[in-house]
């Protein structure tokens, strides 16, 4: 018998699709015909073995065209290529795509944007966003887009290019030395601030400020001459008066130690006594109402009215 052998057979691997961001939807807004042209072309080459042929190509762009007046084009379009079951070249395909949704005038719209267009960030933002109007705008002389260059670039920037020993003479050369003398100055601010706060010294009290009042807690065993007025007390001196209850014949240390004397309660009913001279019932009277406070003194004063004196 002859020899019998096994015969194997390998297939190549399909190339796997990259996964990279793909391409946002196009509604046919003019203005942004030729940044989703780019995007889709960065997406085919990305994965150009897979999108290998030009129906592969068209189709695929075809499948992002939604909504505004470029649904119903693809719909057209469609319905075309499907009926002549001719799908032409991807070259053509951009050509027609360009006639239905390109502006009018582009070059004029990306010109008068140029003239315009102002440095609000850094230099390399406003560099990026110039070199995209350039090149809508078809200028191609140097001379005439410096000019435009300068008129949006920072005064102090324009001053920093044009003071350098061999000023640049083409657009490129602006856009380098626009970049390094900003970027430069950048950094430079920034190492100046970071000194700045850490050599920053503390914040002094405003002149305005008023700090925070401190009111010591009364000691509830302190007497109440604190509480007297300047004229109160030079009274209680004068009528020998204690400072706690506001009586004579002792003193407000007398309450802590408890020693304070029994009031004495006078009887103003007058008992029959051995009689006495005019001028000794008149002083007794005087220093017992004397010995009285204001209340007492009322009570007293109104007895004798009501006893006949």
């Amino acid at each position: 018998m002859a020899p019998t052998g096994t015969v194997t057979t390998t297939t190549a691997a399909k190339p796997a699709e990259l996964k990279i961001r793909t391409p946002n939807d196009f509604d046919g807004d003019r203005s942004k015909l030729n940044q989703w042209l780019q995007n889709i072309r960065l997406y085919l080459e990305m994965n150009s073995d897979i999108y290998n042929t030009d129906r592969k190509k068209i189709t695929f762009a075809l499948s992002f065209m939604n909504g505004g007046t470029a649904g119903p084009w693809k719909e057209t379009m469609l319905d075309e290529l499907f009926a002549l079951d001719e799908w032409g070249t991807w070259k053509d395909f951009v050509g027609e795509l360009k006639d239905a949704f390109s502006a009018a005038d582009a070059a004029g719209d990306a010109r008068a944007k140029l003239k315009v267009l102002k440095q609000t960030g850094t230099a390399d933002e406003y560099i990026a966003e110039f070199k995209v109007l350039a090149a809508a705008s078809q200028i191609k002389e140097d001379n005439s887009l410096i000019e435009y260059f300068m008129d949006g670039l920072q005064p102090k920037l324009v001053e920093k290019v044009l003071g350098v020993e061999k000023p640049p003479t083409t657009i490129k050369g602006w856009y380098d030395y626009a970049s390094r003398f900003d970027n430069q100055w950048r950094r430079a601010r920034a190492i100046i601030n970071r000194h700045r706060q850490e050599n920053k010294k503390p914040s002094t009290p405003s002149r305005n400020y008023t700090p925070p009042r401190y009111v010591p807690t009364r000691d509830p065993n302190a007497m109440d001459v604190d509480r007297l007025s300047l004229e109160e007390r030079e009274e209680h001196f004068k009528k020998g008066l204690c400072f706690e209850c506001h009586k004579p014949g002792h003193r407000a240390a007398d309450h802590k130690k408890g020693t304070v004397p029994e009031q004495k309660k006078y009887d103003f009913s007058f008992k029959k006594e051995a009689p006495k001279t005019g001028k000794e019932t008149h002083l007794r009277i005087k220093a017992m109402i004397e010995a009285l406070d204001e209340k007492e003194k009322e009570e007293c004063m109104k007895k004798l009215e009501d006893e006949g004196f």
